[in-house]
Formats: structure tokens, C-alpha cells, sequence
């Protein structure tokens, strides 16, 4: 008897985070989309807009907000949204050990 054939692996979408460079699947990322409301934290990953990813680790963010960020959402960030941005980014773990 022949053994039955192995399912092939599912695709797993993969993105990049800005910040580092790393490449992981996109559901480990945090996704920031540009809408006509500004930049926005996107968690459900299905907003409309140009998006970007970033790691949930203090550093990737402090690396995007310095410019990464603008450059790959094509766009310069007003007060409110770096305001709304840094906020959320206080949330996060400081070191790189959370995942």
C-alpha cells in the first residue's frame, strides 16, 4: 500500500519591518497604513491605504519614527500623528525579547 501524499505547507504571507529589516510572517508585525485621517496603527491588517510593518520592540519604532517610516508610507508625519504614533509606542516592551 502507498502511504498517502503529504498536504503541501500553507503560504504564509511575509513582510518585512522597517525598522530592522527583519523578515517575519506578517501576522508577528504591527501594520501602520497611510489614510486621509493620517498615519494609523492598523490591527486588523485590512485598512485600506499604502501600509508599512514594524516589530512590537521599542527600537524598530524609534528607528521608523525617525524617517524609515515616512520614506516607506511616502509621506511626511504632522504632530498628531507622530503624537498618536509615540503613544502607542510607549505601550510597547523596551527590550527585544517580546515577540
Amino acid at each position: 500500500m502507498s502511504a498517502k501524499p503529504a498536504k503541501p505547507a500553507k503560504h504564509v504571507p511575509q513582510r518585512t519591518c522597517v525598522g530592522c529589516h527583519t523578515v517575519l510572517s506578517k501576522r508577528t508585525l504591527i501594520r501602520l497604513v497611510r489614510t486621509p485621517e493620517g498615519v494609523l496603527v492598523d490591527p486588523t491588517g485590512k485598512l485600506n491605504g499604502r501600509g508599512a510593518y514594524l516589530h512590537n520592540h521599542r527600537s524598530c519604532w524609534e528607528r521608523g519614527l525617525m524617517g524609515v517610516l515616512q520614506h516607506a508610507l511616502k509621506v511626511e508625519l504632522t504632530a498628531e500623528d507622530k503624537q498618536r504614533l509615540e503613544a502607542f509606542m510607549d505601550s510597547l516592551p523596551t527590550g527585544n525579547d517580546a515577540e
